[in-house]
């Protein structure tokens, strides 16, 4: 497996358990919870720093970096 693979895979997984702590958010009435916040906060960076991982590693696949 390519690494633009590996980093689209694993992009995939963190927006999966974005969705499930938001789900959970709901189902808990936790909106707006300090703890949920910061959880969500950090997976919502995780998920930029990922994309700009998937990003990066197309673009050294395709030699334009």
């Amino acid at each position: 497996m390519e690494g633009s693979e590996i980093a689209k895979r694993d992009h995939q997984r963190n927006k999966s358990e974005i969705v499930k702590l938001v789900k959970e958010m709901f189902t808990l009435n936790k909106w707006g919870d300090e703890e949920y916040r910061v959880k969500l906060q950090k997976l919502v960076i995780k998920d930029e720093e990922l994309v700009a991982d998937v990003i990066r590693k197309i673009k050294l696949e395709k030699g334009s970096e």
